[in-house]
């Protein structure tokens, strides 16, 4: 397993506290005003790992509180307690210090830790020659795609796909999409809906016997959309278990929420509706993908076990600078990965493929319009309602002309992104075979390109 470097420790730590700490009543809390806040407000870059440190306020609490987060994963309230300099509301020993203020605000972050301080600065407008040269310079590994109004604006090979000769990353390579993979589970029970073969209000009792009276009443828009209350998995991703032994586990888990109420991120809930697809279609899970996914869309270069790659067409994963296995060499059975990861992630592609899906979006190749417009409908908020999520994406703006649909997948060994605004004709796909958040970041450099305020 790959180490998190000490940011990413102490950061997550800070995330899961938040709701269990307060503040010291002995903090010299200083006062301020809602102006000299936005001094500080905006989206700082952390270098060294290619993370985007956000510094924000709310407009609900008339931006009287600052707020700081990082990858979009969790928030921190900051409290003042000297000039330009914070702590996090949950714990005291972390600070944050604002320096080189310049034309109203401030251009530089220090990230202060009990044992080592990280400097961040304001994010600067770049062009793709100055992200691309980022990139060369931090060894990024993979493929970038961007498009729009189908010309491609970007299109470039990084690093090693192996360790072969002829081993370097090429525009066909394919990649491990990891979560990206939910949307086409997301797509493939939609068609099933269209077909009048299922409904997203049937419940898990409809499919599996002896389902649990606290889980009956699951439904299937439940599943797609986080909201079961199921926990987020069973296992590591590649653990041989057969279907008994994935249910019995499913179902004797605790529900972390009340059916319905809360957005928890689930995998298993993903690979149950694997599983729903294969006993309403009677097809295995990767077969009616093929046929009423991939195929029409003319991704044939999409899936588990069923395209014939050539063995240098698949990209190892690399940890640090260590070879490790292709993702399809994995303790995968005949048909794929087992249930711990079927359905909800582990899908290999190449970048090609998924501009070939967001075509198939835009064209209503798969989906019809009507249920397209469900597939990427925000029905349920997250990240204290800074988002929302569909069957299988992420919709952020839906309202306004930049609405932008995404998903990301990370593993151990993998990275992905994968963002389309769908009323600007623009896709913008990250595919890595290492596990690195810079990845993550990629893709929302490149949109503030495209798309600047």
């Amino acid at each position: 397993m790959k180490k998190a470097n000490t940011i990413t420790l102490l950061l997550m730590m800070s995330f899961s506290l938040v709701s269990f700490s307060c503040v010291n009543s002995k903090t010299e809390i200083k006062s301020f005003n809602t102006n000299t806040l936005q001094q500080y407000v905006g989206e700082y870059m952390y270098e060294v790992e290619g993370i985007i440190l956000n510094v924000y306020t709310k407009e609900k609490e008339n931006n009287t509180k600052l707020y700081f987060s990082w990858i979009g994963e969790g928030e921190i309230e900051l409290i003042a307690i000297g000039d330009h300099l914070f702590s996090f509301k949950n714990e005291e020993e972390i600070k944050i210090e604002f320096k080189d203020a310049e034309n109203g605000v401030f251009n530089e972050l220090n990230l202060i830790q009990p044992d080592e301080t990280i400097s961040a600065f304001r994010m600067e407008m770049e062009d793709l020659t100055t992200i691309d040269k980022k990139l060369i310079e931090n060894n990024f590994s993979g493929v970038i795609l961007i498009v729009q109004n189908d010309n491609i604006l970007f299109n470039k090979a990084y690093g090693r796909k192996n360790s072969e000769e002829n081993g370097m990353n090429d525009l066909n390579t394919v990649f491990d999409i990891c979560s990206i993979s939910k949307q086409f589970t997301g797509a493939g029970i939609l068609k099933l809906s269209m077909q009048n073969k299922l409904s997203v209000t049937d419940k898990l009792s409809k499919y599996f016997d002896a389902v649990p009276n606290d889980k009956k009443d699951i439904t299937i828009h439940q599943l797609l959309t986080h909201s079961s209350g199921l926990e987020s998995g069973i296992g590591e991703d590649y653990d041989t278990i057969t279907e008994a032994e994935f249910l019995s586990q499913v179902f004797s888990s605790k529900l972390i929420n009340p059916i319905g109420t809360t957005f928890n991120y689930s995998n298993m809930g993903y690979s149950l509706l694997a599983l729903i697809i294969e006993k309403v279609s009677g097809m295995d899970y990767e077969a009616f993908l093929s046929e009423a996914i991939f195929k029409p869309s003319k991704m044939y270069h999409t899936g588990y076990v069923i395209p014939d790659w050539d063995h240098n067409e698949v990209a190892n994963c690399y940890v640090d600078t260590t070879e490790a296995k292709k993702p399809n060499e994995e303790n995968w059975n005949e048909k794929g990965p087992y249930l711990n990861l079927k359905g909800n992630g582990g899908i290999l592609t190449r970048a090609s493929d998924l501009l070939l899906w967001s075509q198939a979006i835009r064209d209503y190749t798969v989906l019809d319009k009507a249920t397209t417009s469900k597939y990427l409908n925000p029905h349920i908020d997250y990240n204290d309602g800074k988002a929302s999520y569909g069957y299988g994406w992420g919709i952020v703006n839906n309202d306004l002309d930049d609405k932008l649909v995404r998903h990301a997948g990370m593993s151990e060994l993998s990275t992905s992104d994968l963002w389309i605004y769908p009323n600007k004709g623009i896709t913008i796909i990250i595919l890595s075979n290492k596990s690195e958040l810079r990845a993550l970041t990629i893709a929302k450099r490149i949109s503030r390109f495209l798309l600047p305020e």
